[in-house]
Formats: structure tokens, C-alpha cells, sequence
């Protein structure tokens, strides 16, 4: 309990108080805490304390005695006025909950309760009553109020804290608080509450540019979300936007935000065409949508310049997210910030630089180019098992020694290591086979083996290739999806193809079949990979030229992108070797 003392935030409604963090020094295992609660729209409490199904809510006041000697009896009723308007609102809509709110004042002696008395004796706990605690924790359970039923207490504690907890994640960390199963609009959910490091991550939240780095499945989409939805709930009177780079991202977060943030009015998602149409649409922009259907990137430059020229007051949003910012352009990123208030702002870009699978991709650019304020590293796997996690470090380990061996002045790795926190699981496997007709057997052979030896669901899995079509260098085409798809239906096995509309949390029906673009974002227990012939740069022919390791590492990337899509079992179908693949050479090299 006491790690959430390592909280660290500018913000008045989540700075870690010095008395909060004696309290939670002296904490015992028998409690669990909700650290910086905000039950409702502008009440803002720094803790929950639950025992025996009993809750607390507590707020550390730090009040100087000399400023409580001038204005004791406006603070009192302040305190008081905060707290019936709690009160108000649990009658309204958590009646079948019990709770109490206190207030604790370190720092001063209350001799004078006014008209307040009943509430000062119940709800306050001055310096003198504070010694007691201090002495023995004892105390606090004095201002505990019944005991709630447990499923009930656990709704209630998603319903007022939904920015701490991840929607349909397999893996439950903190088992502190149960996995909550739900219906909403005829389709179950489930919810898990973030990890400790995941949940003082997401509440050290200062001001300026705070850049976050990590590899995949550290969480970096989580932790923005429960900032985003923080800080929208914190300051309700204030917007907040989300930025990302592709449609079903965008379908991801509006699911989850309708889900968990009911009240949401000041909380946007974004791409960078969705909200230039929204400009477009508010100031009069000349929109041409001739040209947007001709040249999609011109088309957007051209309303950037005129949101530029046109719009004088941009300050918009309180806080800016960019997820994904790998796909920015630097001048895009330089664009969407100027929609931030001149002061007192939070601007949080998070990024993969592996993860850049697009055509704009330059490895001789470091991407931290922003200026931040706070750089922030996350290490932690929370999606794979140990044996995943221990190859995808093997293989980024390997790929980043390439790069340097070719070009040493590269001062970056473009590849970034995580830590595992599960268990160890099984190790993946490259499996060799002769043509087209033998991978695609071999296909059909894993998913046979995978539901009927290892009991998972056809939803479980999904079977993974670079694109759905490749020209060969004869002038044929392979339609290796159309392949996929028809051996599939022959072998009566149910499939997906993966839309923008199929998000992570979305119900799946069959097996996923994707090319690597589409999978972006999504995650299953197995991932079958296959067919990475299709990849053009299986080697450099000529070391010399910067733009062919530069393609090089875009394939690279892809296979980055895909090693980190399964969470359990892992499955690399190939006809290539070493001698004809340095991309198979770095995978094998991987696995030893």
C-alpha cells in the first residue's frame, strides 16, 4: 500500500499530501485502498479505505493553523457543504451503499464548531484526535459505518472509479479486487482493476509535455485512458481530446469511454481527419472534398494550413493525448498542440517506435523531438507470458544489434525491452514447411491442436499474414487470404476478417484472419503467423544505401507488431531459412 506514495503530481486534486503519506506509511495488509477517488463530478477525495467491506472515504486537508485561525468557521462549512453533497448524491444513486467521509487536519486543534458540531465531531478528525490513529490504526475503524455486500461494493467502486480499471483484459493483476463481469447494450463485459505501477503511472500527472515510451503491451494505451478520464472528471468544467492514428483505435476508445465514463460531456476522440472535418465544419473552412478523395494527405495539409490562418483563439482543451504517435508527423503533433490552453496544460504524447508500420518510417530520426517536460520509460509486459516475453526481447535485442552492426552511429534503439510479469507458458514455435500447400495444411493443423489439445475457443485465435494479396516479381498475383479463407470453409472452421470496427473489447465470432495492418491493437490467446514470403525486404542487397535498411526495419517492424499480438501460444509458419531470410535468421536466433 504504501508504493502509491510514490504518486507525484502537480495537481492540487492528486498532490500526495505529507500526512497521506505517514498515513499510508502506517497502513496495515488488511486494507485496501482506492488511491485519489473522485466519487463524483467535482468532489474529490484522496482516498478509499476499504475493511470487511466497509468503506471510508478520506480527504487530507492542509490547512496551516494560521490560516485555519482566520478562516475556520468558512472552512468548516466548506468541508461540511462538500460533504453533504456527497451525501446527496449517494442517496440519489448508490442509496444501497454504505459510507462514511471524513476529513483529517494534521495541523490544526478545532476549539469552536459553530453550528457545525454534529459534523465536526463525526467527520473531522483534528490533531488531537489524530494522535490516536497515529498510535493505532485502530481509530480509523471507529468512523466505519455497515458492511456492504460484496458484489454490490465491487459495482459501486467500478461505477465512481472507472478511469482505474481495463475493459475485457484477460489477465487479472491485482488481486486485490475482483474481476467484475457486466451487461451492457445485451453484450458482457469484463473489468479488472489496473496494476499499483499502472495506477501511480496514470495519476502522476503533471503539467507540460509528458512523453511516454515503452514497447508493446507495457500499457500505454491504458495509462492514457485513465488519465484522460482522470482528469475529465477532476475538471468537468474543462475538455479534454484524444488523439490516435487509425479508425480502430478510434472505435476502441469511444467503446470504452461510452462504457466507463456514462457522464462523459468534456472528453473527445479523435483522429486527425475527424477533428480537422470538425474545424471544417465550425469556422467555415473550405472543405473540398474533391481533393480529399484524390490526394487524402494533401487534402489535410491544406485545412491545417487554413485552421491555422483562419481559427485566432485556439485554446481549446485543458489536456491533450496522442496515442500511437509513431504514425504522427512531427509537424502534426506541433499542429494539434497549439489547441491547448497557453497555461496550466497537459499534453501527453505516448509511443512505440517499433511500432511504425507505414511508409513515412526513418530510423536516422530520433523521435523525441518534442521538448518534454517528463520522460517517462514503462517496462512491464501485462500481456504476454514469460516465455512470449523472452522471445520478443531475444528478437529485439537481435534486430537492434543489426541495425548498429550496419550503421553504428544510430544512437537510438528502435527496439525496446519489457519485463514479464506472468508466468512462464509455452514457447513459441517456428515451423518449417516445404510450399504454399504445406503451410496452409499446417495452419489447418494448429488450430485443430490449439482448441482440441489446448481447449481454446475459435475466438482464442488468430492467423496472421503481412497482406492479403502480394504481386510476385513474374507478374502473378497470390490472393493468399482468398486461399486462407476458401481452406478455411472447406475444413468447416468459422472466421473474421478484421475491420475497423473490430476493436479489442468488440464480440468476436470465429477465428481472426488479418493482415498485419488489420491486427493493430488487438490481442489473442494464439497467434498463427504465416506466409512472411510476402515481406519485400528479406534482405539488404546493398548495406550502402540508408533507404534499404530504413525498408528493411519497416518489415522489421511488422514482424515486431505481430510477435506481440498473442498472449499465450505463438505459432511462425515459414517455407524460408536462414540462407535466403535474414528475417528467419533473426527469428531463429531468437528462439535459441
Amino acid at each position: 500500500m504504501s508504493q502509491f506514495i510514490r504518486i507525484n503530481s502537480q495537481l492540487d486534486a492528486l498532490r500526495m499530501k505529507e500526512f497521506e503519506k505517514k498515513f499510508y506509511e502506517k497502513l496495515s495488509d488488511n486494507v485496501k485502498i482506492v488511491p485519489k477517488v473522485t466519487p463524483f463530478k467535482g468532489i474529490n477525495t484522496d482516498l478509499m479505505y476499504i475493511k470487511d467491506n466497509k468503506i471510508l472515504f478520506i480527504k487530507f486537508m492542509d490547512t496551516s493553523e494560521e490560516i485555519f485561525s482566520i478562516l475556520d468557521e468558512e472552512l468548516i462549512e466548506v468541508m461540511n457543504e462538500e460533504f453533504n453533497l456527497l451525501r446527496l448524491k449517494m442517496a440519489q444513486h448508490h442509496s444501497n451503499i454504505s459510507y462514511n467521509f471524513i476529513y483529517v487536519m494534521p495541523y490544526v486543534e478545532i476549539e469552536d464548531k459553530y453550528e457545525f458540531e454534529e459534523f465536526v465531531d463525526n467527520n473531522i478528525i483534528d490533531k488531537t484526535k489524530l494522535n490516536q490513529i497515529i498510535e493505532n490504526e485502530i481509530y480509523v475503524d471507529n468512523y466505519l459505518k455497515d458492511r456492504n455486500n460484496e458484489i454490490e461494493l465491487n459495482m459501486y467502486i467500478l461505477d465512481i472509479c472507472p478511469e482505474y480499471y481495463t475493459l475485457n483484459n484477460e489477465m487479472h493483476i491485482n488481486k486485490d479486487f475482483k474481476k467484475i463481469t457486466f451487461i451492457n447494450d445485451d453484450y458482457e463485459y469484463s473489468a479488472n482493476m489496473l496494476e499499483t505501477n499502472q495506477l501511480i503511472n496514470a495519476l502522476s500527472i503533471d503539467y507540460g509535455n509528458n512523453i511516454f515510451k515503452g514497447g508493446c503491451g507495457t500499457g500505454k494505451t491504458t495509462i492514457l485512458l485513465s488519465r484522460a478520464i482522470k482528469l475529465a472528471r477532476v475538471y468537468p468544467q474543462h475538455r479534454f481530446a484524444i488523439f490516435v492514428s487509425s479508425k480502430k483505435l478510434y472505435n476502441q476508445l469511444k467503446e470504452e469511454i461510452d462504457i466507463l465514463y456514462k457522464e462523459n460531456s468534456n472528453l473527445e476522440v479523435h483522429t486527425l481527419a475527424t477533428f480537422l472535418f470538425k474545424l471544417a465544419k465550425k469556422f467555415d473552412l473550405i472543405a473540398d472534398y474533391r481533393l480529399f478523395k484524390q490526394d487524402y494527405e494533401k487534402y489535410l495539409n491544406n485545412l491545417i494550413k487554413q485552421a491555422r490562418n483562419v481559427i485566432k483563439n485556439k485554446n481549446m482543451f485543458k489536456g491533450v493525448f496522442i496515442d500511437e504517435a509513431e504514425n504522427f508527423k512531427h509537424e502534426e503533433i506541433e499542429f494539434i498542440s497549439e489547441f491547448l490552453y497557453k497555461t496550466k496544460n497537459i499534453f501527453d504524447v505516448y509511443y512505440c517506435d517499433a511500432l511504425n508500420i507505414t511508409n513515412d518510417l526513418n530510423i536516422f530520426k530520433n523521435k523525441q523531438d518534442i521538448n518534454p517536460d517528463k520522460m517517462v520509460y514503462l517496462d512491464i509486459n501485462y500481456r504476454q507470458s514469460k516465455s512470449l516475453v523472452d522471445f520478443v526481447n531475444k528478437f529485439c535485442q537481435n534486430s537492434n544489434s543489426y541495425i548498429r552492426d550496419l550503421r553504428p552511429l544510430i544512437n537510438h534503439d528502435i527496439y525496446s525491452l519489457t519485463k514479464p510479469i506472468h508466468k512462464k507458458g509455452q514457447d513459441p514455435e517456428i515451423i518449417k514447411v516445404t510450399d504454399l500447400e504445406e503451410q496452409i495444411e499446417s495452419i489447418l493443423w494448429e488450430i485443430d491442436y490449439l482448441t482440441n489439445k489446448k481447449g481454446l475457443d475459435y475466438t482464442d485465435i488468430a492467423i496472421v499474414y503481412p497482406y492479403n494479396k502480394k504481386k510476385l516479381k513474374n507478374g502473378k498475383t497470390i490472393y493468399f487470404q482468398y486461399i486462407l479463407r476458401k481452406a478455411l470453409e472447406e475444413a468447416k472452421i468459422p472466421y473474421m476478417i478484421t475491420e475497423d470496427e473490430i476493436t479489442k473489447i468488440t464480440k468476436k465470432v470465429g477465428i481472426t484472419i488479418s493482415n498485419i495492418y488489420g491486427i493493430r491493437n488487438l490481442e489473442y490467446k494464439a497467434v498463427i503467423f504465416c506466409e512472411l514470403e510476402m515481406l519485400y525486404n528479406q534482405t539488404i542487397s546493398d548495406t550502402k544505401q540508408d533507404y534499404q535498411i530504413n525498408d528493411f526495419v519497416g518489415d522489421l517492424n511488422k514482424i515486431y507488431l505481430a510477435l506481440n499480438v498473442p498472449t499465450e501460444y505463438l505459432k511462425i509458419i515459414t517455407t524460408f531459412n536462414e540462407d535466403s531470410s535474414e528475417i528467419i535468421k533473426i527469428l531463429i536466433k531468437s528462439r535459441q
